[in-house]
Parts: structure tokens; C-alpha cells; sequence
């Protein structure tokens, strides 16, 4: 069977194998035999991610292909025209959940380096394989950062084969507000935290956001509400809280977003307080992770060296299409919102058609991306 043969097969294997979050361990089995029997050293992270090394002869740039082997779910199975696991090539596509987000990206990283696999080279190829990403965004990739300390990172989330040089953070901001509980049939006795915490969000969504001429928009979406005690009955609530999903640009922290929040709470005298929700996860072989939910912004410099290097790559094998950045966020909030270290992203299939019914993408993005990753390497490790 030729790369390309390989390649298709490989996705529709994965795309085959379900893997929502928290039930990876299936695709990290299957993962850790094909790397293994495709000539990759395998290394395992303590959270169950899997990675794939490719030692070169002389010591040189290492650099990580990031991608996540887990999706979301699958609660609207009627919704879509094929199984949502078949992993079903035909009609020139790839169908299933995870075909965009992002399998497909996934293999098209283990087939463009294995091609370095024997070969001569200054430096190391990770081909990183991670867990928990749609839960909790770029928490796994610490474990490769802290591993194998890489000097370059590719994304191999769905970029549509542009070049992407950046993207929006995301932060979970939690509002909390107080009340003094009393019992309903004399509401006057007490005071209702609903109310404040209504309050709270008008006060709240008045705040103007920032801009960026290239990321767009920090956008402040309120996501849930609850109160306590909850269920209320015959209970005026003595707290009530709201998130929101706030998208960030570069150069903005968690601290600095709750306390302007928190200021103009206090400039109305609303007896309510922000800050950064603290997540916490189990891993499928039962790893606790757990941090902060602020998962920072970034962006590369156009003239930044990967940039200049992958673009080089790109449009010496015919295949760049330009910048852009991603509108999601992706574990690049790790790599060069966290670590500073240079990152851009490069993957097949559409951000639209990420958690979809009838997720799927096309052969011929699946193949560019591949030639494209491929042609990225060969220029940042020249035979």
C-alpha cells in the first residue's frame, strides 16, 4: 500500500475507533502498536497521552505535532445520515465524529513523519497524541512541553490548509454572587441572590471588550446560572452563580479580566465577586488533573522563523493558501500561550464542521495536509 493509501486507512481506523473524552484508552492501544510497528519509539504520558519519537543522527531543533485523539460525544445519533463511527470513505470523503477535530489531523502528522523514520537529520519529530483536549484544553500537552522540551510546535487542528499563526484564549469566568436566604412566603425578610447576581451580569455585559485587528473580537458570552440551595423549594436563595465564556486576546491574564469585573461590582456596591473557574478532570486510566480554566491567547510574528520555514515549505510544494488563525481554542494555549515557545497550526478539514452531525472532510484535505506537514519538515530538516 502507497503513503497515500496508508494515510486514508489510518484515518478511517481512527475516525472507526470511538474515543470520547474520558474513554481514550481503546485509540491509545491501537496507537501504541501501529507507532511501534511503524518504526517509532513510543513513550507514554502519565495521564494516558501517547507520543511518537523519531530520533535524528545529529542533535538538532526538536519539534511536537500536537494533536487530540479524543471528541466529543454523540447525542444526536438520529440527526446524522451515516454512523457516527463508521470511519466511511466514499464519494472522495472521510465521514464520522472526529473526522475534523481531529483525527484526520492526527494521521496526516504520523504519515509525514514517518517518512523521517531511517533518515538522515539534525534534531527530533514528536508526534504528540493526546487526551482530555476537549475537556480541558492543553492541560496534557504540559506533560509533552515538560517531556521532550520542544523548540518548535505544529497544530494539526483543522486550519482549512491555511497557515494559522494564532488564535483567541478562553477563560471561564465565574460570578459569585451573595443573598441572605429566608423563607419564600416572606421574601422581604431576606435577600435574594438571584437578584443580585442579575444585577452582577448587567453590570457586567456594559463592560466594554477589547479588539485585535487580526484575532477579532474578546468575546464575554454568559453560559449558565444556577443558585443554592438548589432545587429552591419554598427557599429564597442565598447565592447564586453565572459563568461566562470569555474568548481572549493577546496579552490579556485572568487577573487582570476579574479585577476590572470586579471593580465596577464594587463601584455599584453589588455584593458579588469574579474569578477564573479551577478545573479538574479525570484522565480514562484515572489521572486527576486539575488548574486554573484560563487557557491564554497567542500569536507568531509573520517574519517569525517557523513562520518564514513553514511558509517556505508550503509554497515550494504548491500548497499555501495564506495566514489566518483559529477562532477556537487549541493546545497552543500550552506551547506558546503558556511556554512561549513558537507555534503555528496546520491541519486538514473545515472549524465549521468540528462536533457536527455528519462530521466529515475530504480526501484531497486530508492528502494536502499531509503533503503540506510533510513539506513543512523537509524544510525545517533538510536531508
Amino acid at each position: 500500500m502507497d503513503n497515500i493509501g496508508k494515510l486514508i486507512d489510518l484515518a478511517s481506523s481512527l475516525i472507526s475507533i470511538p474515543s470520547i473524552t474520558g474513554s481514550e484508552g481503546e485509540i491509545v492501544s491501537y496507537l501504541a502498536s501501529y507507532l511501534s510497528q511503524d518504526g517509532f519509539a513510543v513513550e507514554h504520558m502519565p495521564s494516558g497521552s501517547i507520543a511518537g519519537v523519531i530520533d535524528g543522527t545529529l542533535p538538532g531543533p526538536t519539534l511536537v505535532l500536537d494533536g487530540h485523539i479524543d471528541t466529543v460525544g454523540v447525542s444526536d445519533e438520529e440527526g446524522w445520515s451515516f454512523p457516527p463511527f463508521s470511519g466511511e470513505v466514499a464519494d472522495g470523503m472521510i465521514r464520522g465524529r472526529g473526522a475534523s477535530d481531529m483525527k484526520c489531523g492526527v494521521a496526516a502528522a504520523i504519515m509525514a513523519a514517518s517518512s523521517f523514520i531511517g533518515r538522515r537529520f539534525h534534531g527530533r519529530i514528536i508526534v504528540g497524541c493526546m487526551v482530555e483536549e476537549e475537556r480541558f484544553e492543553g492541560i496534557a500537552s504540559r506533560e509533552i512541553a515538560e517531556r521532550f522540551h520542544p523548540d518548535y510546535v505544529i497544530i494539526t487542528e483543522s486550519t482549512d490548509g491555511m497557515l494559522d499563526i494564532g488564535q483567541r484564549g478562553r477563560a471561564e469566568i465565574v460570578i459569585e454572587a451573595e443573598g441572605r436566604s429566608c423563607h419564600s412566603s416572606d421574601p422581604s425578610a431576606g435577600i435574594n441572590a438571584i437578584y443580585v447576581l442579575i444585577d452582577a451580569i448587567r453590570a457586567i455585559d456594559s463592560l466594554p471588550v477589547p479588539s485585535h485587528p487580526m484575532l477579532g473580537n474578546g468575546i464575554m458570552a454568559l453560559t449558565d446560572i444556577i443558585s443554592n440551595p438548589y432545587p429552591g423549594s419554598s427557599v429564597i436563595p442565598s447565592r447564586a452563580k453565572a459563568t461566562y465564556d470569555r474568548r481572549t486576546l493577546v496579552g490579556e491574564s485572568g487577573e487582570a479580566m476579574t479585577a476590572v469585573i470586579n471593580e465596577a461590582l464594587s463601584e455599584k456596591g453589588i455584593a458579588a465577586a469574579a474569578h477564573i473557574a479551577i478545573g479538574r478532570t479525570v484522565t480514562y486510566n484515572g489521572t486527576v488533573l486539575s488548574a486554573p480554566r484560563f487557557f491564554p491567547a497567542w500569536l507568531m510574528e509573520e517574519d517569525s522563523p517557523l513562520v518564514l520555514a513553514a511558509r517556505g515549505g508550503l509554497e515550494k510544494a504548491g500548497l499555501f493558501k495564506g495566514l489566518s488563525h483559529y477562532s477556537f481554542c487549541t493546545d497552543g494555549s500550552c506551547y506558546a500561550g503558556e511556554l512561549g515557545i513558537p507555534t503555528i497550526g496546520f491541519g486538514p478539514g473545515e472549524e465549521r464542521l468540528a462536533h457536527t452531525p455528519d462530521e466529515a472532510i475530504t480526501i484531497d484535505s486530508l492528502v494536502n495536509a499531509y503533503q503540506g506537514l510533510l513539506a513543512i519538515l523537509s524544510e525545517i530538516y533538510p536531508g
